[in-house]
């Protein structure tokens, strides 16, 4: 692996000829062409990574974009097979590679900001390839870089840049002069006479003196732990007058609007000829706003969105955006200079290669649609990384991550994203024992509640698994956390101020403090207090998996001493709810789920304390993040049925032109925010009475409240086959699986694959 490569980056000269030097290179672009002449049916897999990104091209071919997001300590590469798309005689390997330095940027200030998500160390454009190709009568080509004769070009022309730092930490958008752009260099053909030679610079891996005495690399190799995203060909659904080539005349002016029919993840590809002088504007975008848009796909409605703008040249032009746009609509405006002709638009879609397993079905048509769109919302929000939203941050944070897996164990099973989070999580954990708000960031941020999620996701993995083995190496991530949060214990028992940004929920009573519950102006909050005993309790179920009772038993200890002293201080007898804090009359559904989920309050008090929560106008009501609570408590208090008023709310979304899941149902930043997506584990842990506990799958017929409910449901090893109509509950599990059933009257059996069960259900 790598072990006769170097690194190449460009050259002084380059850098001398175009006036950049370091502090201006942050966002631009370094091109990077090697030509090969192959015989018919050559084979060539690659090893290939740059700093900090990279799009490739062979024989124009659009092939990947990577390296896979990692950090400082794990900087990857892809092996890729691009055999396919070779030919007989000159072949071009085309790279365009993304330079970004946050060193060099002032967050909320400079629109060349980098990519929030993706970390890098600095430097210039790097490129390493490794590869040979083999020709069929044995003769061989090396391709590596340091080896083969590449060529390379910095564009001084243009950089990548974000509209609004502080919002589109993720999202870019390009501006293009062609006329300045040697936009034909993935051509083989393309004259690259001028070009330089790239500086060869170390070798990627480190020398054996390097490892015999411990230096560390400045880019640590390894392989990439997920698979690689998928890349479709896609047409609009609806490309409105661009079903067929369209010439603009000289000055005149005309927008298309295009619909992809649901939100996407992809690279556009826009073909023009003509039109020297023309100015295009490409406009991505998730909905329509405004009082004139009776829905969000009403296009009366206003555009806002992230805009490409492109200067045309006359030449016959063909652009792709270098870093994935997410869109339902697109707009285009040409105002053509001289007579534009503009071709209808392709994307290439794109995304993790999540496989769906678990489906659903009901005669009730609205559960079907909401499932098809929390699945896409999943499906949205997941790249090299789980991702909050991908129009806007493409951040991965602790408590959005921790839903994502458990929608994404239900419905494929697939737990490689799930792990590659867990190490990175575990990565980022700060001397004083929290992990970042967010990470792989270019930008550090601290959200100090999020570190408890963390641990809610260490748990439920087990959970989802069975297996502690993976999970070893930050059990002691757990003492840290939980050490932070017992520091912050004051006089009264109570965790108080945390520090950083105590972020809670959405709530637009807390709008003015970013989400932060109020009670914490004035002294402890319950919500935060029993978010910490439950975290406590949950570290005690791992460390017992570990075999470190008297961990578990310390844990649980100090759990119990929290909710004493919530109970005492924070319950109001008069209400029959907690309060948000000891001498702070506010009320939340949150602070009653908890309350529920710690085991604080029990039996009828916890059952009246939820209804209190749902029928009483002035308690805060729980947003779609913070609803997976709620709907546990209501199940573990036999209220289920409670959540069919709450589960209306993605009922309703195909109505208000949604084709994925909102950050919130009403006036939403995002429209594709993956912790809304909560209608997945609800339909494929809940109702179908499927469930996983410690990797054991356990069967518990459940009716909820549809009158019928049938599907498929992935679990370990296989698959389970349901069905609920009638009041008859039918399981058949796939060959070589087994469960243990529990019927309503308490009673138990197992079941072995390949048998069908049935329970009656009154």
């Amino acid at each position: 692996m790598f072990e006769k490569t170097c690194w190449v980056g460009l050259p002084a000269q380059e850098l001398e000829q175009k006036k950049i030097y370091q502090g201006d290179l942050n966002g631009r672009f370094a091109y990077y062409r090697c030509t090969a002449h192959l015989q018919q049916s050559a084979h060539l897999s690659l090893k290939i990574t740059a700093n900090a990104r990279y799009r490739l091209w062979v024989n124009e071919h659009p092939v990947t974009s990577g390296p896979c997001k990692g950090d400082l300590d794990r900087w990857y590469y892809d092996t890729v097979d691009v055999s396919e798309y070779l030919r007989p005689g000159k072949n071009l390997l085309a790279v365009q590679v993304l330079f970004l330095d946050h060193y060099s940027t002032t967050f909320q200030e400079d629109t060349r900001s980098p990519i929030f998500s993706v970390v890098a160390p600095g430097g210039t454009h790097r490129l390493a390839v490794e590869g040979t190709a083999y020709n069929p009568d044995g003769s061989a080509v090396d391709i590596s870089t340091g080896n083969a004769d590449w060529k390379c070009f910095l564009d001084s022309s243009r950089y990548l840049s974000n509209q609004q730092p502080t919002i589109y930490m993720g999202a870019t958008c390009e501006e293009i002069d062609f006329d300045s752009l040697p936009h034909q260099w993935k051509q083989a053909d393309f004259d690259d006479s001028g070009w330089g030679m790239p500086e060869k610079l170390e070798p990627v891996m480190p020398s054996e003196y390097m490892r015999r005495v411990g230096l560390r690399q400045r880019f640590p190799m390894h392989g990439r732990p997920i698979p690689p995203m998928y890349e479709i060909n896609c047409t609009f659904a609806h490309p409105g007058m661009l079903k067929s080539p369209v010439t603009i005349p000289a000055k005149g002016r005309r927008t298309f609007l295009l619909d992809a029919e649901t939100e996407v993840n992809g690279y556009p590809d826009f073909h023009f000829t003509g039109g020297r002088g023309s100015t295009v504007q490409i406009t991505y975008f998730e909905k329509f706003t405004g009082p004139h848009a009776a829905n969000k796909a009403d296009p009366n409605g206003e555009i806002s969105g992230i805009t490409d703008t492109l200067h045309l040249n006359g030449d016959d032009i063909r652009f792709e955006p270098f870093w994935y746009k997410t869109f339902r609509f697109v707009s285009i405006q040409v105002d053509a200079e001289e007579e534009t002709t503009i071709f209808p638009p392709t994307y290439r879609k794109t995304g993790y290669p999540l496989k769906r397993i678990s489906n659903v079905q009901s005669s009730e048509t609205w559960v079907k649609e909401v499932y098809d769109i929390c699945v896409r919302t999943l499906e949205n929000c997941m790249m090299e990384t789980y991702m909050d939203c991908p129009f806007y941050e493409q951040n991965q944070f602790p408590m959005d991550t921790r839903l994502q897996a458990l929608f994404c164990s239900a419905v494929s099973g697939d737990m490689r994203l799930t792990y590659k989070a867990l190490e990175e999580f575990h990565s980022c954990i700060t001397p004083d024992g929290l992990v970042h708000g967010r990470y792989p960031a270019s930008y550090q941020q601290i959200i100090s509640t999020f570190s408890l999620h963390y641990i809610f996701m260490l748990e439920e993995t087990w959970q989802q698994t069975g297996d502690i083995a993976p999970l070893r190496r930050y059990l002691p991530d757990l003492d840290r956390i939980l050490n932070y949060y017992d520091e912050r214990i004051g006089e009264d028992g109570l965790v108080g101020r945390l520090g950083w940004w105590e972020f809670v929920d959405w709530q637009p009573a807390w709008a003015e403090i970013a989400g932060i519950p109020e009670a914490l102006l004035h002294g402890p909050s319950s919500i935060i207090n029993l978010m910490y005993a439950l975290a406590l309790e949950q570290a005690a179920v791992l460390w017992d998996a570990a075999g470190r009772g008297y961990l578990a038993d310390e844990y649980r200890k100090r759990k119990d001493a929290v909710i004493k002293q919530v109970y005492t201080l924070c319950w109001d007898a008069a209400r029959g709810m907690v309060r948000e804090g000891p001498e702070f009359y506010q009320f939340t559904q949150h602070a009653q789920s908890w309350a529920v989920l710690t085991g604080m309050l029990k039996g009828e008090q916890a059952r009246d304390a939820l209804l209190h929560s749902l029928k009483e106008d002035d308690v805060l009501k729980c947003s779609f993040s913070t609803s997976y609570e709620l709907f546990r408590a209501l199940e573990m208090t036999g209220l289920y049925q409670q959540t069919r008023v709450n589960m209306m709310s993605w009922a309703n979304l195909p109505q208000l032109g949604n084709t994925t899941c909102p950050e919130t149902p009403e006036d939403s930043r995002s429209e594709c925010h993956a912790w809304s997506a909560l209608p997945i584990y609800e339909f494929l842990r809940v109702m179908s009475g499927v469930r996983i506990e410690a990797g054991k799958v356990i069967i518990t017929p459940f009716s909820g409240y549809l009158k019928d409910f049938s599907g498929t449901i992935c679990i370990p090893g296989g698959t389970a086959n349901f069905t609920y109509t009638d009041q008859v509950y039918t399981i058949t599990l796939s060959t070589g699986t087994e469960a243990t059933l529990y019927d309503p009257d308490g009673n138990h059996q197992k079941l072995t694959g390949a048998h069908t069960y049935s329970v009656q259900i009154n």
